[in-house]
């Protein structure tokens, strides 16, 4: 009966000690979202606009409000966080880009992303384009489902204007 109890209590704490790193890690990925979102929020407030439709991805959150039809961009970084916004009754057109290199290694061509940008083209022409960058292989080491965003983001914005 004691043995029974101590490999129980063993599987028990052994289970625990597996089990608690996911609930953190888990935890901590939402605290971050909805500090996030916070953020988003309060730089929508600003313009008198109101969240209706996210999408958060580890260091940057978009947004848009349907009703005003404006797109929201937040991106935290090491040292700074930048705040961007685009009214898409300005906007002629959306692309996501992926811009990057292309070289030849033992034979196979190879491309390596370094930067993955929703590019909200302008009108009238004069004006500057927008530019939300999610991605940048300086500040990431790896791609985490930026370009299926921006491909995501850029049909959405599309089907708008």
């Amino acid at each position: 009966m004691n043995l029974d109890l101590g490999t129980s209590l063993v599987g028990a704490i052994s289970v625990l000690i597996c089990v608690i790193p996911f609930v953190l890690v888990t935890r901590s990925v939402k605290k971050k979202e909805k500090a996030m979102l916070r953020s988003l929020s309060d730089f929508a407030e600003q313009e008198n606009c109101k969240i209706h439709e996210h999408e958060y991805l580890g260091d940057f959150i978009i947004g848009m409000d349907t009703n005003k039809k404006v797109v929201f961009f937040y991106k935290e970084e090491r040292d700074a966080s930048e705040k961007l916004s685009v009214d898409l009754k300005d906007v002629k057109s959306c692309k996501a880009s992926r811009i990057g290199k292309t070289f030849r290694n033992k034979g196979k061509v190879e491309q390596v992303i370094e930067r993955i940008e929703l590019v909200f083209t302008t009108r009238p022409a004069d004006r500057r384009n927008v530019v939300f960058e999610l991605f940048n292989s300086h500040n990431n080491l790896q791609l985490n489902g930026e370009l299926q965003t921006a491909e995501k983001w850029a049909k959405i914005v599309n089907d708008l204007v």
